[in-house]
């Protein structure tokens, strides 16, 4: 048997590195979440993987040793489980799962498997905190849903409630829908206690805000939370703002109140200072985030990550994580901050009364996931670069000694090829713009290869040096294409002016930059063949796609995936009026602003062969969009073609449709391209 086994091994051993492929989407494995227990010596990390059978996107829960070695899955495998949370004194663990009804926290003895449902209703735990004796936790939940009937229409027979799926949305609410949540009624979110042994939850929050992130202090006696509570709208402003409450309810305090959103409470260890991620200004999207700490007691928010013109950066970026966590020190004295920093992050010490940063972490990689074992004073933490797509590390506190853990993809990885990036800087607009060239496999300088543009959205987001677990980075080289990835302006991690010098001006300095490094590359790789450009990218990137063929031909063939063309149009259809008026005003009175800034203006000036993909519940491009774009395309004569996705928001949620969108890419680059 043994001798069967080793003949197996040496038999894959033998097969030669093959190239990515969308059917890889299956194949590769992220770390998704990761705690610490309180005594620094076990580690629950979680998985996001693709679930091929059941076409869906499991998260697994594993615990391991915090020094390495042999991991144990927790949580049941036909159920997805998130957020691991260890108590206080490490006894238990909660975490949140669900198994196809409504997500609810599950708590369990520590080291063991299977835990109970603490929680119970038709609507999902959102977020959720220990309280510090480890008896209680604090969570949100949605409003119960209530079915109104039309005044003097017939109550439902019998009393029964009618199906949520069969009944009218009736919208009182400025925001008509949200992506991910579709149309929007009046229910709102709130913070609930519930036992850790279960039982009945007691709601602490009420009126017509939505509350979020409660964090409950070590002293027990309050519990931080975020909450909107705009008294003209809160609809029309993102500034949301920290409050505290006591747990047995009653009035909140707001403890921090910046202009614009203020987000990611987090309690210092002795309970006397409260630190959070804050905004200067309301609906700014080009605006860097700033920690700052604020006395419990009340009084100024000190600002520690200002002065650098640098963003908190995600938690997760790897797996799309918008969250965010500042750390304190064992002793309280520096806040961890993870920052983004020219398409990387680095890890910052700073004082937490203020003062310099020291560097912790850094480098040309992306961390994530840092967390800080007190006790030990070690960190764990993510790490991802574009050949790796999280490896779990540890560190010490101050950073030295870091060496890997565990990688869930190093079997994965000893299989395929991939295409190692080289990093290019373009001028722009007096500007530096920074790009990244995946070439193709095999490269022979000798000859002619085709290069297609993949354009990153937001457009306050970043490409750089992580895994990119869209494929597109990887699959394109090996079929031959290199790949280039430019963090035009409007991109973060380059500091506020360079991102907020698209306010109110879209698409044109996107556009030059776009093309500055697609003349830098072409001219610092003369096996780049400039007749056989393509270009495509989804949300912003996709609108930037529709944009650029419309302002040039240099491009053979383009692909945008869920985007917009006509702004005038999209007021009202999608969820961002905020932006909009923000930014450009009433379209009541801005119409010809509106047609300038729109894609669908240059239609006529498209003669790109482009394949439009939508998904069918997208809130943020709807497909209307799209449906508009094509029917254009198809009476002007240009070669298109249109596929919209089936009972999916802006992201993906089942695989199939990923790896089904990948070989569509594939087959139509592959066509122009050739």
């Amino acid at each position: 048997m043994l001798l069967a086994l080793s003949l197996a091994a040496a038999a894959v051993a033998s097969i030669p590195p093959r190239p990515v492929v969308p059917a890889d989407v299956y194949f590769f494995r992220a770390v998704s979440s990761l705690e610490v227990s309180p005594d620094g010596k076990t580690l629950v990390y979680g998985i996001e993987r693709a679930d091929e059978k059941e076409d869906t996107f499991r998260y697994e829960l594993w615990s391991m040793d915090s020094g390495g070695g042999k991991a144990r899955r927790l949580c049941d495998e036909e159920s997805s489980c998130t957020r691991p949370r260890f108590s206080p004194d490490g006894s238990k663990l909660a975490w949140l799962e669900s198994n196809g009804e409504a997500t609810q926290i599950v708590v369990t003895r520590a080291g063991s498997r299977k835990g109970r449902a603490v929680t119970r209703g038709a609507e999902d735990v959102g977020d959720y905190d220990w309280s510090p004796d480890g008896d209680s936790l604090v969570f949100t939940r949605g409003d119960p849903y209530v079915f109104h009937p039309a005044p003097g229409a017939p109550q439902p027979a019998g009393g029964s409630k009618p199906d949520r799926d069969t009944v009218p949305f009736v919208i009182t609410r400025t925001q008509i829908q949200r992506d991910g949540e579709g149309f929007l009624d009046n229910r709102n979110t709130h913070l609930y206690v519930v036992a850790a042994r279960g039982g009945e939850a007691r709601r602490i929050t009420s009126g017509a805000y939505d509350d979020d992130s409660p964090r409950w202090s070590p002293r027990g006696d309050l519990i931080a939370f975020v909450s909107n509570r705009n008294a003209t709208d809160p609809d029309a402003t993102d500034d949301t703002d920290i409050y505290v409450v006591s747990p047995q309810g009653g009035a909140p305090r707001k403890l921090a109140g910046n202009p614009g959103p203020d987000v990611a409470p987090s309690w210092s260890r002795s309970g006397d200072r409260l630190a959070f991620v804050g905004s200067l200004r309301p609906n700014d999207y080009y605006q860097i985030t700033r920690a700052m700490v604020v006395p419990v007691s009340g009084g100024t928010p000190t600002d520690l990550t200002g002065a650098l013109d640098q963003w908190v950066a995600s938690d997760n970026v790897v797996t799309g994580s918008g969250a965010l966590r500042l750390i304190w020190s064992a002793d309280d004295g520096e806040l961890l901050v993870p920052l983004a920093r020219g398409g990387a992050s680095w890890l910052a010490a700073i004082p937490a009364s203020g003062g310099p940063a020291k560097e912790i972490l850094g480098g040309a990689e992306h961390q994530g996931l840092v967390r800080l074992a007190a006790t030990t004073r070690r960190l764990f933490y993510t790490r991802s670069t574009p050949g790796v797509v999280t490896d779990l590390w540890t560190a010490a506190a101050d950073g030295t000694g870091a060496r890997k853990l565990f990688g869930p993809n190093d079997d994965a990885m000893t299989q395929l090829r991939l295409s190692a990036p080289a990093k290019l800087v373009a001028r722009s607009g007096g500007v530096s713009v920074d790009a990244w060239l995946y070439p193709p496999l095999g490269l022979d300088p000798a000859k002619k290869y085709p290069m297609v543009v993949y354009v990153h959205g937001g457009p306050q987001e970043y490409d750089g040096e992580y895994f990119d677990t869209g494929l597109e980075n990887q699959i394109f080289p090996g079929k031959g294409w290199a790949v280039l990835r430019v963090n035009y302006r409007g991109s973060t991690s380059y500091g506020e002016a360079f991102s907020r010098a698209l306010w109110a001006d879209w698409h044109d300095r996107e556009f030059d930059d776009l093309m500055a490094a697609v003349d830098a590359a072409i001219a610092e790789n003369p096996w780049i063949d400039a007749e056989r450009l393509g270009i495509g990218g989804w949300s912003y990137g996709g609108i930037m796609t529709v944009w650029t063929v419309g302002h040039t031909k240099r491009f053979r063939v383009g692909v945008p995936e869920r985007f917009e063309v006509d702004y005038l149009s999209c007021f009202g259809t999608d969820q961002w009026f905020v932006q909009y008026l923000t930014e450009m005003g009433s379209p009541l009175e801005n119409a010809e602003k509106y047609r300038a800034k729109s894609p669908a203006t240059y239609v006529p000036d498209i003669a790109t062969p482009l394949y439009l993909i939508a998904n069918e519940e997208d809130a943020n491009c709807p497909p209307t969009q799209a449906m508009q774009l094509y029917q254009r395309l198809k009476l002007r004569g240009v070669p298109t073609e249109l596929v919209i996705y089936p009972d999916e928001n802006h992201s993906m949620s089942e695989p199939s449709h990923y790896v089904d969108r990948l070989y569509r890419l594939v087959n139509w680059f592959g066509r122009h391209l050739k």
